[in-house]
């Protein structure tokens, strides 16, 4: 593991951002807010979510 001191993860952490921030643009113009965008190394797939239930953890094992 690299190890990184505060100010590389903030570079890299604004890096991130910029990459980012055209495909929110886009979806944020092009959809409507319940729209999720999963980002591959070569893919991406843009979801819609249209109902959730969350707090289902009594299966997972320790």
């Amino acid at each position: 593991m690299r190890t990184e001191n505060l100010e590389d993860k903030k570079r890299e952490l604004e890096r991130l951002k910029e990459a980012a921030e055209p495909l929110i643009k886009y979806l944020c113009e092009n959809h409507h807010p319940h729209i999720t965008a999963i980002v591959t190394p070569t893919s991406v797939e843009v979801m819609q979510g249209i109902r959730m239930v969350s707090g289902i953890d009594e299966y997972i094992v320790d």
